[in-house]
């Protein structure tokens, strides 16, 4: 929401685009952070027990009570929603839970909850406005600024990690109409950024092609090589026989380290044109889906991150459930990139033996 030209009810002075606004999560009404943090509380503390919601009526400010236990209404447009709604049926803005279910007092930003942990969890402390997520990206790109309708506030809240640079990446996309965003991260990255960012789903196509690649490369580029040059192909498979020979020979004898033989075959099987072939082929793989990945990554990420905050706005029960769940199913997962990783080593011993 724009507060510009609103006056900030503790020391009178009007908002501007350059001031940080904290928004109260109980009834909406906005202050000047060094404000905030002077009074350590909200300016219409004493209201919260009426349920009255701040919201900008003929651009002035206004309190609206609560019509029954049975709605909300929304701090943006007023609109009176039912109580199970997240976000306003209007305007998309996030609301608040039933006045009457909230205890008022609430932590201060980033300190862990009070209390026993079997305790009945404060709703105030999954609030947007206490996300640094949101609030970077409220403060960056506006409050009004919105991907495929949803408040950038919530798809940072659901990114977390570098939100503010793949929030800049999806707008770009979105107002140029485009699918083409280079991402270093998703190039260098190729098939484990996608389950790093947890898009199993393009991640498992990505490595699938390449392995099909790899394995298809092992066979395939020896057996044009013996149809195009039986010579060059002959001479490979002796050394490759004779390197089964080597290892054959030394793994029965119990010795220690490899016989010397067994270098020097290596080496000329590695300077081999059909190990080189097989490598090109190989490497062009990996370069081709690393592209690929680098300019649609930002554009499968961000297919992934409306499709899921859309379907979490359907299922979820109320707003707290609604933001534990952005939290959830967003962010980054490292034990999502294990998997894979060790497979594609696995793949790597079991190739190195064929």
């Amino acid at each position: 929401m724009n507060y510009n030209n609103i006056d900030c009810p503790v020391c009178g002075i009007k908002f501007n685009e350059n001031d940080d606004v904290v928004v109260c999560p109980i009834c909406g009404t906005p202050h000047h952070r060094n404000c905030w943090n002077e009074t350590g509380r909200c300016i219409n503390e004493e209201k919260h027990a009426e349920g009255f919601v701040w919201q900008m009526i003929n651009t002035e400010p206004s309190f609206t009570k609560k019509a029954d236990d049975n709605t909300k209404i929304c701090p943006r447009c007023g609109t009176k929603n039912d109580s199970f709604e997240p976000v306003c049926t209007n305007c998309g803005e996030r609301l608040k839970a039933n006045r009457q279910t909230i205890n008022d007092t609430f932590n201060p930003f980033g300190a862990p909850p009070q209390g026993d942990w079997q305790a009945e969890v404060n709703p105030n402390a999954f609030s947007p406005y206490q996300n640094m997520y949101a609030q970077d990206a409220k403060t960056v790109f506006g409050d009004d600024t919105t991907i495929d309708d949803i408040p950038v506030s919530e798809v940072a809240e659901y990114i977390q990690k570098d939100s503010t640079k793949y929030i800049g990446k999806m707008l770009t996309i979105q107002n140029n109409k485009t699918k083409i965003s280079w991402n270093w991260s998703a190039a260098l990255g190729s098939c484990f950024w996608f389950f790093y960012r947890k898009m199993t789903g393009a991640g498992t196509i990505f490595m699938c092609i390449f392995l099909l690649v790899s394995f298809g490369a092992g066979i395939l580029v020896p057996a044009v090589c013996k149809l195009v040059n039986p010579e060059m192909y002959n001479e490979y498979a002796a050394l490759a026989t004779e390197l089964l020979a080597v290892m054959t020979e030394y793994v029965e004898s119990g010795a220690v380290s490899a016989p010397a033989e067994y270098y020097d075959i290596m080496f000329k099987m590695m300077m081999s044109p059909v190990v080189i072939a097989t490598s090109i082929v190989n490497v062009a793989a990996v370069l081709i889906i690393s592209v690929v990945s680098g300019f649609f990554g930002n554009y499968l990420y961000k297919k992934k991150v409306v499709k899921d905050i859309t379907t979490l706005r359907q299922v979820a029960v109320n707003s707290v459930a609604y933001h534990m769940y952005l939290r959830q199913r967003g962010n980054v997962s490292v034990i999502n990139l294990l998997l894979p990783i060790m497979l594609y080593m696995m793949y790597t011993m079991l190739t190195s033996y064929i």
